[in-house]
């Protein structure tokens, strides 16, 4: 088998632009898409957070940002429905989420 080092021989051959979109690329191959939620899934995530916010109960969310997946656990202390949000208190500080950041919502002490 030859031993060739791959794509590095070409890239002296590349204009910078190609360069930057290969990288791009690269960085694409790692991003988590967006799901479409259907309406049973906003049904149940509305109705965690509702019990959530009665009930003053830790809840765990999954939202969407910058391509990526994170989670958050904290109490909803709130909504801004102007701005559509969701204000939830982590241990560290108060967060806004956006509605169209939600992806999937628990309740994290249950006893269900």
């Amino acid at each position: 088998m030859i031993d060739d080092r791959g794509n590095m021989k070409w890239t002296s051959l590349m204009l910078p632009e190609h360069l930057d979109k290969l990288k791009e690329w690269k960085k694409e191959q790692f991003y988590d898409t967006k799901r479409v939620l259907t309406e049973w899934e906003f049904d149940e995530i509305e109705q965690i957070i509702q019990r959530s916010y009665k009930m003053k109960e830790q809840v765990k969310l999954t939202i969407w940002s910058n391509n990526k997946l994170y989670d958050v656990i904290g109490i909803i202390t709130g909504t801004d429905i102007l701005n559509k949000e969701l204000l939830i208190e982590t241990d560290i500080s108060i967060k806004r989420i956006t509605f169209d950041q939600l992806q999937k919502a628990m309740m994290v002490n249950s006893d269900d």
